[in-house]
């Protein structure tokens, strides 16, 4: 199965996880709105978030820059989401595939996925809504086939539906449709 159809079985995957993971009515989804969810606590002493550098990462990595805060797929998440304020929509539900709980903010254009580790929340996708944001290399929904090749190379896997490019311990994923960018989703690759 090429990494493109995987990627697109994961993300599919990881919806239906948060969804319905677990039928037990205490275990049931959380959704607030407007930042009240409380955050996991356990992020290592010392970590920060800067605007417009990548100092939340420890390894090469995609970064999504949003509200000029950086947004490095497997970073810290508390304090990227601190700095990212409390305009969101929240959605949390019992993680099948890790310890913890599956977090979803949702800022409008752009939703913010984090999974836990060792009593830390970590980011583990960034999608793209629509197009009123882009990549930091310019590219949104609607940007043509041409576009995405000139901003990140013909280095990449081919699927059916687009586009994926690896770099780090992340990839990138455009889907594409009649040459156009239809969706955009930064994911983390997350070691067992």
């Amino acid at each position: 199965m090429n990494k493109k159809i995987m990627s697109l079985v994961l993300a599919g995957t990881m919806l239906f996880a948060l969804a319905s993971c677990s039928s037990d009515e205490d275990t049931a989804p959380v959704v607030l709105s407007g930042g009240q969810a409380s955050q996991a606590e356990g992020q290592a002493a010392g970590e920060s978030v800067s605007e417009g550098t990548d100092a939340t990462s420890s390894s090469d990595a995609y970064v999504f820059t949003y509200n000029g805060i950086d947004i490095p797929m497997n970073a810290p998440a508390d304090d990227i989401i601190a700095a990212l304020g409390d305009g969101y929509q929240y959605f949390e539900a019992p993680s099948c595939a890790y310890e913890g709980m599956d977090k979803v903010y949702t800022y409008g254009s752009v939703v913010v996925r984090s999974y836990t580790r060792d009593g830390v929340d970590y980011i583990a996708a960034v999608e793209l809504k629509d197009d009123t944001v882009s990549t930091p290399e310019g590219i949104r929904i609607g940007s043509t086939d041409e576009e995405v090749t000139a901003a990140y190379g013909t280095e990449r896997s081919e699927g059916v539906a687009g586009y994926e490019y690896t770099m780090g311990d992340s990839y990138l994923s455009f889907v594409m449709e009649n040459g156009k960018v239809t969706a955009i989703t930064y994911t983390a690759i997350v070691a067992a």
